[in-house]
């Protein structure tokens, strides 16, 4: 799925976003035609299926399960250095050119085997599996908002639909004013010396009449709020075994995730520039906890980071984009139309 911009010419020819698509699009989507008519105006049966955590240190696709995030703490505020370099935009296709779904699938459905107070995850029962950053830019579509073109794959497997994640680039340079690296590393730490990789929450919920299965990243995590017992780190990691149904990503049980644990995203923001509304949606699409928000003024001063829920920043914002979340649940649904290609499984979901 590509927005409404997407005309292929010979001077994009090449151009990642176009890459091995057919050269006639299956149809452009005027914004007037989304539908805007009230529909869902929230998220329900929220559940945590699992979690998985990227092991960086190795060549070959390696998580962990549950994994760990990393651990966040009070900081008052003080002087942060402006982000610079280069980050991992795009982890999950790093590791996994062919399939960056693969892990999320493989993770969520044996954490669900794992888990004896519930049932067994059965795929059949979703309609759609995906990053909640694509709900995002799909949201940011229908808010007219955004940098205009992109790109989300699908691919149908029953009655269920993958999107995937599409970016230029797994790597990215940062080339903005931003400080949410420096803030990152400046009030959180690592809960074991092997979980420092990118940890990857997997929730379930319904939304209207879609139940959807979301992957997010998760920046940090609440433990002291959770109460939770210092983790006994060990020098040794328990032995990798591979998955059956994908024998190219190797997993290692290892972590501890409590139920009851607030799971954070984190971002920076200048002071007097308004409230970065832009985190209603990830909140509401992600259903983490909390959102850190850091402020800063001059050159990198920050006042003490606040703590935001969704419904703390629903009361700042003034009306709730509803109109948009029905535009957003239409464009959901369409890849479950029939123009769109199945490309049939390669798990078995």
């Amino acid at each position: 799925m590509a927005s409404a911009q997407n005309h292929q010419n010979d001077e994009v020819e090449g151009f990642w976003l176009f890459d091995g698509l057919d050269e006639e699009p299956y149809g452009l989507l005027p914004l007037v035609n989304l539908s805007g008519k009230s529909g869902a105006s929230s998220t329900k049966n929220v559940e945590r299926i699992g979690s998985y955590q990227w092991r960086l240190e190795e060549d070959d696709p390696v998580i962990l399960i549950p994994g760990m995030p990393l651990e966040s703490f009070y900081w008052p505020g003080g002087k942060l250095r402006q982000d610079h370099g280069v980050v991992i935009y795009n982890v999950n296709h790093m590791k996994v050119k062919d399939g960056q779904l693969d892990a999320a699938i493989l993770a969520a459905k044996l954490c669900s085997a794992n888990n004896k107070k519930k049932n067994e995850i059965n795929f059949d029962d979703y309609d759609i599996i995906t990053d909640a950053i694509n709900l995002q830019k799909l949201f940011a579509f229908g808010q007219e908002a955004g940098d205009g073109l992109f790109r989300i794959d699908c691919e149908r497997v029953g009655k269920t639909v993958l999107l995937s994640r599409m970016e230029a680039s797994d790597l990215m340079e940062i080339g903005h004013l931003t400080y949410d690296q420096s803030m990152k590393a400046k009030m959180t730490k690592f809960r074991s010396k092997h979980c420092s990789g990118p940890f990857f929450q997997l929730t379930s919920y319904q939304f209207g009449t879609l139940k959807i299965l979301v992957r997010y990243e998760v920046e940090c995590a609440d433990f002291a709020g959770a109460k939770a017992e210092i983790f006994e780190d060990t020098d040794q990691l328990p032995e990798k075994t591979e998955f059956a149904d994908n024998k190219a990503i190797g997993y290692i049980n290892f972590g501890n995730v409590p139920d009851n644990l607030p799971l954070q995203l984190l971002t920076t923001y200048p002071h007097g520039g308004g409230f970065p509304f832009f985190t209603w949606a990830q909140m509401f699409f992600t259903c983490a906890d909390q959102e850190m928000i850091g402020f800063w003024k001059g050159n990198g001063d920050f006042t003490k980071p606040a703590i935001y829920g969704l419904n703390d920043i629903s009361k700042l914002m003034k009306p709730l984009p509803y109109a948009v979340l029905s535009k957003a649940r239409f464009l959901y649904n369409l890849p479950k139309l029939n123009f769109f290609v199945n490309l049939g499984p390669r798990l078995p979901l």
